[in-house]
């Protein structure tokens, strides 16, 4: 029972409660309640001077006045003043929330390291985070190509009319204000009236671009390097290779000539000519040894008949030696090509046969060399065991990084992938230089 009490006890007053949030919430049941109030007090004034036989009395209007007033002044309290006591309350409890609310809103944008901006489509500012204030300064009434440019005008890239239309823009400008480089996010903002501002998100992007500026023309200047170190050693290479040919080739060539003079002069001694024949194997063996290595370092061929006849020859090399089927499809090229750009073909050719021989466990090679949209362009594509993802993206593959590199340095690229049917392609592509030596 005690339970039933306390709940009735409770229960009663949030029915009240209740019933007058409603009544306060319904001006036409507030007006009907008073006029109930007001005719009900009226009939029991009425009925309390009928009591007392002052209904005749010339002060029975001023009683009666008195008397309603003490009546309905508790009503009046509890319906009307009440009610607007109850909506200020409410209202003001709805600012400070509201208020709150903005305030937490403004710390937040304010801890933004970005710069948050509203502008309206007169070019006027409407608000500023901190941010901005610290990088700029206070607004002052500016316009937005005043406050962040220092110009009198509408910048000539400003896209305001396409952001208002709906679009979002993204883009970079350099301030005359404060000498850096800033991107910007632009978008449309909708305001409880209807209008639509201009909400710009801007970061300073200054350090970045001049670390992307510095690894630019770190990296052009390690391509110049390489650029440089490559023909370099190829003029060494050719350097040496002509030394060999024609120096040590004419030596032993002599020797050859006099070696076999003296056969010539005493072929009636055996036991002379026996030695002097093999001296003249061994010769003709070193003469052998000095044409190829002369080779190797630079074949004469590249330079004498260019990049195609060069890499049929080092086809029919490689054919020899290794005894596997290699061939060749080489379209004429239209262009005059670039000594450093046909050594740099010409050395990746030399190391894909060399990958080929050494890992790939292929038969046949074939190599198509061609020249499509001032490119040159050479694939070499065999048919062996192919080659590992992991081993194409390793840095510590030699061969592979050798043929990128060299690539890279003259603004060309070189991709290494296998095939789904076994196998290996590669393929250069590497711009056609005009500027250098021909060949």
């Amino acid at each position: 029972m005690p339970n039933e009490e306390n709940f009735s006890n409770t229960a009663l007053p949030a029915k009240s409660a209740s019933a007058l949030n409603r009544l306060y919430y319904s001006p036409v049941l507030i007006v009907a309640a008073v006029i109930i109030c007001t005719l009900a007090s009226e009939a029991l004034v009425m009925v309390v001077l009928s009591q007392f036989s002052l209904l005749n009395d010339p002060l029975h209007h001023i009683l009666d006045s008195i008397m309603l007033l003490a009546l309905l002044f508790p009503v009046l309290v509890m319906l009307v003043f009440r009610p607007i006591d109850h909506h200020l309350t409410e209202r003001r409890r709805v600012e400070e929330e509201l208020q709150t609310e903005q305030n937490k809103l403004k710390a937040i944008l304010d801890a933004l390291p970005a710069g948050v901006c509203i502008v309206n489509r007169d070019h006027e500012i409407e608000y500023l985070n901190s941010s901005l204030i610290k990088e700029f300064g206070h607004i002052e009434g500016q316009f937005c190509h005043d406050y962040f440019q220092g110009r009198f005008h509408s910048c000539p890239n400003c896209q305001m009319d396409d952001v208002l239309s709906g679009k979002s823009v993204t883009r970079e400008y350099h301030s005359e204000k404060t000498g850096k480089i800033y991107e910007t996010f632009e978008t449309p903002l909708r305001n409880r009236n209807g209008s639509v501002s201009l909400l710009v998100i801007v970061h300073d992007v200054t350090e970045r671009k001049t670390a992307e500026d510095e690894l630019r023309i770190s990296r052009e200047r390690m391509r110049a390097l390489s650029v440089h170190l490559q023909r370099a050693r190829e003029e060494e290479r050719t350097a040496i290779s002509r030394e060999i040919h024609d120096e040590l080739g004419q030596v032993l060539a002599t020797v050859q000539l006099g070696v076999t003079s003296l056969a010539d002069d005493y072929h009636d001694h055996r036991h002379l000519v026996d030695k002097i024949a093999e001296m003249e194997k061994m010769l003709a063996g070193a003469i052998k040894s000095v044409q190829r290595i002369s080779a190797q370092l630079r074949p004469a061929i590249l330079d004498e008949l260019g990049l195609s006849e060069a890499i049929e020859w080092q086809a029919d090399e490689f054919r020899k030696n290794t005894g596997i089927d290699c061939t060749s499809d080489l379209l004429p090229l239209e262009t005059e090509i670039g000594k450093d750009v046909a050594t740099a073909i010409f050395r990746i050719f030399q190391e894909a046969l060399t990958n080929v021989m050494r890992h790939s466990g292929a038969t046949s090679v074939k190599v198509s060399l061609a020249e499509r949209g001032r490119r040159i362009v050479l694939v070499v594509e065999d048919n062996g065991c192919g080659v590992a993802p992991e081993r194409v993206r390793n840095n510590s593959s030699l061969g592979i990084t050798g043929m990128r590199e060299r690539a890279n340095a003259l603004g060309g690229r070189v991709t290494v992938r296998s095939l789904q049917e076994g196998g290996t392609v590669v393929m250069a592509h590497i711009p056609i230089d005009l500027t250098g030596d021909k060949i």
